[in-house]
């Protein structure tokens, strides 16, 4: 008897001991568990479960888990049931609401457990919302550096047309005693070459391919500007509201760029607004945390200057907003949108280290936030501008470039102007050239980006071999010129007039006091 008390007390002992083990693992597992009957109805939670629902623990037990379910996901609830009850165990994502209506992605793995005579199903529910949020940023991430590379080619295979057409028409125009309807046709070419280099320059903005020149900038005071250069084309039924704050600190940035992003989200609200409205301009500053669901994971922490554009229009479809941000898309009427606009924006917001967000509802407005850093410097006052002189120049001009009607501009061009030039549309052999003639050459102009051999390695070597060499670099792609050390830098497309202004700026620097 005494043997068998022992035996019964030590029993006891386990059992508790074990009891105790799995009431604490239940309890304070990191996941949700939820128990219900063959019928889907909760018979017990635990407290982490209680919690990724919001629901108070007693208020669980005795719902039915369909409740949960999304109502398009109910169908496919059912299908799962008589699955578990068959004996198949289930992993699966799912989204689920929240008591106060708020979706929330849950992975849930399943299992229907007999306990004596009663059959039962444990869930595990883990909120993966963070997870599924990293994830569709990591795509549209994806899919926004995509369409930007595809945009990025086909604005450099068009900035070389450009180049060519506007250069010419230039060089036509420039050449005096045209009959004046052969004059106003090449100016209708040129306006439409002037169309498509917008254009490109948009497409170039989107792929973050443009030049960036970043300074500190008061963002208050480019509104006030931008508002005033647009007053003349504000129907008088839209009302501009400016809710400034005056004490953000200066941000940093290409402080024309951020005028094309104001003009663009303002235009847009005032097309938004066909019966008049109201537009309200915000800007405050924001000490900025990742945590937040609005932000993306690789926008890191930091002072950062909000610039709001709120409109009381007609909105977007929510069916639209992811894709409002790719070039050629467009909510607007066929013949009255580009598709450029806010993918300009967005690649300059981008560009600058920022973030954009855009909210709408349809019928109520739409709300555009942007982040820009802030900058610790203050705001400099603006540098006086050296006017050029023209100098004598008696040497030798190389200019090099893959595409040959560009290589003819540039030839065309400096002959007309009276200077000596050898084109090569092979970086390798002008670099042969060079090498032999570098005493008679006193100027290079090279494209950037060429399949033969990238511009940068030409200027590398070029300086190698003559340091004080002056050369201009030609390219669309700002971003593909590395540190190697140019005295200017000529964007295309351009036009005649643009090239000599450049050269002449770039000649006259010895003659400079």
């Amino acid at each position: 008897s005494s043997h068998l008390e022992a035996v019964v007390r030590e029993r006891t002992k386990e059992l508790r001991k074990s009891e105790t083990m799995l009431k604490t693992l239940y309890e304070d597992a990191n996941d949700g568990i939820i128990i219900t009957n063959t019928e889907g109805i909760i018979i017990n939670v635990n407290q982490r479960a209680a919690e990724i629902y919001g629901f108070d623990r007693n208020g669980m037990i005795g719902m039915s888990t369909q409740l949960l379910e999304l109502e398009k996901n109910r169908p496919v609830w059912e299908e799962r049931m008589k699955r578990l009850l068959r004996g198949e165990p289930m992993i699966y994502e799912t989204e689920h609401y929240r008591k106060d209506g708020t979706p929330i992605f849950i992975e849930i793995s399943s299992k229907a457990i007999s306990l004596d005579d009663q059959v039962v199903i444990q869930s595990i529910h883990r909120d993966i919302s963070e997870k599924k949020r990293l994830q569709a940023q990591l795509l549209h991430s994806q899919k926004m550096e995509s369409i930007g590379t595809l945009a990025g080619g086909i604005a450099h295979d068009f900035n070389n047309i450009l180049t060519t057409i506007l250069g010419f028409t230039d060089l036509i125009l420039d050449s005096g005693n045209l009959p004046p309807d052969v004059a106003q046709k090449i100016r209708v070419v040129e306006s439409s070459a002037r169309k498509g280099s917008t254009m490109v320059s948009k497409l170039l903005s989107f792929a973050r391919r443009g030049s960036i020149e970043a300074v500190p900038f008061d963002l208050n005071a480019v509104i006030d500007e931008t508002i005033e250069m647009l007053a003349r084309i504000i129907p008088g039924d839209i009302v501009i509201e400016k809710e400034l704050d005056r004490d953000i600190p200066p941000a940093r940035g290409d402080v024309n760029q951020m005028e094309q992003v104001l003009m663009n989200l303002i235009i847009n609200a005032k097309d938004a607004m066909p019966e008049g409205g109201t537009i309200t301009i915000r800007t405050g500053f924001v000490a900025l945390e990742t945590s937040s669901l609005r932000i993306p994971a690789h926008i890191r922490k930091g002072n950062y200057v909000r610039l709001v554009v709120r409109d009381t229009g007609t909105g977007i479809p929510a069916k639209h907003l992811d894709r409002i941000f790719e070039p050629f898309f467009t909510t607007k009427e066929t013949g009255k949108g580009t598709g450029l606009g806010l993918a300009m924006v967005y690649g300059i917001v981008k560009e600058h280290g920022g973030y954009i967000t855009v909210d709408s509802i349809e019928g109520k407005g739409t709300t555009f936030e942007i982040y820009i850093p802030a900058s610790g410097v203050p705001v400099s006052a603006p540098l006086e501008v050296k006017k050029n002189h023209e100098i004598n120049f008696s040497g030798t001009v190389l200019a090099i470039d893959d595409e040959v009607p560009v290589l003819e501009l540039i030839k065309q061009t400096l002959l007309k102007n009276g200077l000596n030039v050898v084109v090569f549309d092979n970086p390798v052999r002008a670099i042969d050239y060079f090498s032999s003639n570098s005493s008679k050459i006193g100027l290079v102009i090279t494209d950037i980006v060429m399949p033969a051999m990238d511009g940068n390695q030409v200027i590398e070597t070029i300086r190698e071999m003559k340091p004080d060499i002056k050369i201009i670099a030609s390219t669309g792609f700002a971003e593909s010129l590395a540190e190697s050390k140019i005295n200017a830098l000529l964007k295309k497309p351009f036009q005649s007039s643009k090239l000599m202004a450049t050269i002449r700026e770039v000649l006259s620097e010895d003659s400079e006091d």
